[in-house]
C-alpha cells in the first residue's frame, strides 16, 4: 500500500485542530463533489474517497494519535488489508450536514434497510459496492407484558418493573473494538452494547385495561448503527388478571350474590362491596327470582379519559334451604300449601 500524507490530502498542518480539520474536510467535499465538478468525474470520485478516508482518521482522536506515530500503516489497522470503503465511514452525519439531506440521499442513495443507504446513485459509482452507508438510525421498539389486578386498575398504581436493556458502549462506539486498536473492547468484550436490568417506575392510570399499552420513550433496544441514534422506545402492554368476584365488560362490572330463600320471597337487603372497597346496600324487592340484576350506577370501571365511571351489575342467587328440620319442613308446606 502506498504511503499516505492525510495532513497533505485535506491541505492541513500536522498541529491542526479540529475545527480546521472539518473546515478543510467540507471545504473539498463541497469542491470534490462528483455531481457539481466541472472535471474529470472518476478523478472526483478518486479524491472524494482519499479526503473521506482523510478524515476518518484524523477526526477521530485514537486513530489520528496512531496515525501520528506509525502513519499510514494505522489504514492496515483501521481498515484492514483491503484498505478503506465506505463502510468505515462513521462520519455521514458530517456529510448530510454539507450537502443537506435531500443532496445526501440523491449522492449516496436512498434508504433500502434499517441503519443503511445505498442502493444505487453515486454511491455505488463511487465505492463499487451496494453495501451502502451507515447511518443513524433509531432503534427498535421492545414490548413487555405487565399483570395487573382489576384493583389496580380500578384504582390506579404505581409499579416498579426491572427492564433488561442494552445500551450502545461509550467506549467503542457500539464497534466492538477500541478505536486504532486490534482486539475486542474490554467494556463490552466485543458486543458493541452494554447489558444492564434497570428498575422504571410505571404509573398505571385509573381505568386501565387488557391491552392497554404505556409507552416509554428511549427505554427501547440501542440502536445497531455505529454512529448512534436514538434507541427504541419501550411499550409496556398491560393485562389485568381475572378478579374472584367481579366480571369486567368495558367500564361495568358484574357480580352475583347470593339471597336466603326469605329474603327472595318476602324481600329484604344485602351489603355488597365494590371494586374500590365501599359497601353498598342493595334492596331486593318481594318474590325476587334468582338471576335478577339490580343497577348500581356509577360505582363501576373509572373511564380512562374521563367522564365518571361505568355501573356495577349484582345479580342474586336464591339458595335453597338445606338442612331443614322436620318441623320446619313441616312449616314450610303449610306456608306453600296453594302457592
Amino acid at each position: 500500500m502506498p504511503k499516505k500524507d492525510y495532513y497533505e490530502i485535506l491541505g492541513i498542518s500536522r498541529d491542526a485542530k479540529e475545527k480546521d480539520i472539518k473546515r478543510a474536510y467540507r471545504k473539498l467535499a463541497k469542491q470534490y463533489h462528483p455531481d457539481t465538478y466541472k472535471g474529470n468525474k472518476k478523478e472526483a470520485e478518486e479524491k472524494f474517497k482519499q479526503i473521506s478516508e482523510a478524515y476518518e482518521v484524523l477526526i477521530d482522536r485514537d486513530k489520528r494519535a496512531k496515525y501520528d506515530q506509525i502513519g499510514s500503516r494505522v489504514a492496515d489497522e483501521a481498515f484492514g488489508p483491503e484498505g478503506f470503503d465506505w463502510s468505515h465511514f462513521t462520519h455521514s452525519h458530517d456529510v448530510e450536514d454539507i450537502f443537506g439531506s435531500a443532496i445526501f440521499d440523491s449522492f449516496f442513495g436512498s434508504a433500502a434497510s434499517p441503519g443503511f443507504a445505498g442502493s444505487g446513485g453515486i454511491f455505488d459509482t463511487l465505492f463499487g459496492t451496494r453495501e451502502g452507508i451507515q447511518r443513524p438510525v433509531r432503534g427498535v421498539d421492545v414490548r413487555l407484558n405487565l399483570d395487573i389486578t382489576l384493583e389496580d386498575a380500578a384504582l390506579g398504581a404505581e409499579k416498579t418493573i426491572e427492564v433488561p436493556m442494552s445500551r450502545t458502549c461509550k467506549a467503542c462506539g457500539g464497534s466492538g473494538t477500541r478505536s486504532g486498536r486490534s482486539g475486542a473492547c474490554p467494556y463490552c468484550k466485543g458486543t458493541g452494547q452494554i447489558r444492564k436490568r434497570t428498575k422504571i417506575l410505571l404509573k398505571i392510570k385509573k381505568g386501565a385495561y387488557t391491552g392497554y399499552e404505556i409507552k416509554i420513550p428511549e427505554a427501547g433496544r440501542p440502536p445497531e448503527s455505529r454512529i448512534g441514534g436514538e434507541p427504541g422506545d419501550l411499550y409496556v402492554v398491560l393485562n389485568v388478571l381475572p378478579h374472584p368476584v367481579f366480571e369486567r365488560r368495558g367500564d361495568d362490572l358484574y357480580m352475583k350474590t347470593p339471597i336466603s330463600f326469605a329474603q327472595a320471597a318476602l324481600g329484604g337487603e344485602v351489603v355488597v362491596m365494590t371494586i374500590d372497597g365501599k359497601h353498598v346496600k342493595v334492596k331486593i324487592p318481594a318474590e325476587a327470582q334468582t338471576n335478577t340484576k339490580f343497577r348500581l350506577r356509577g360505582l363501576g370501571m373509572p373511564r380512562i379519559n374521563g367522564g365518571g365511571r361505568g355501573d356495577v351489575y349484582v345479580e342474586v342467587i336464591v339458595q335453597t334451604p338445606k338442612n331443614l328440620t322436620e318441623r320446619q319442613k313441616e312449616l314450610l308446606r303449610d306456608a306453600l300449601v296453594g302457592a
